[in-house]
């Protein structure tokens, strides 16, 4: 992707997306440090928190993805150690959501 202005874009959406959801999950995970088992399991079998979740991990992958290759472009000379550190950013980042999206349908279905 060379279209800065659209990564740009990017970053800042995913990081207005990550400010509710990071409230929500703090919230959340204080709520879940008080419950058993039985009780995190019915949690996460609600549609809406299960999707909350989803979102916000695919979210943050993103962000995440973003922002590293930002800085591998911004601090990284080499052009063949750039684009292998690249190549390993988006295949780990693309493997973790195609991972994310297979266990989040296999617990809704």
């Amino acid at each position: 992707m060379k279209n800065y202005a659209l990564k740009w874009v990017l970053q800042r959406v995913t990081a207005l997306l990550l400010i509710p959801l990071t409230f929500w999950f703090i919230y959340s995970a204080i709520s879940l440090s008080k419950m058993e088992y039985i009780e995190i399991t019915v949690f996460f079998k609600s549609y809406i928190n299960l999707f909350l979740f989803y979102i916000m991990m695919i979210t943050m992958l993103l962000h995440s993805k973003l922002g590293l290759q930002t800085i591998i472009e911004d601090y990284v000379t080499s052009k063949k150690t750039s684009k292998a550190i690249k190549t390993f950013v988006n295949l780990s980042a693309y493997l973790l959501m195609i991972l994310i999206t297979v266990f989040t349908l296999g617990k809704m279905f």
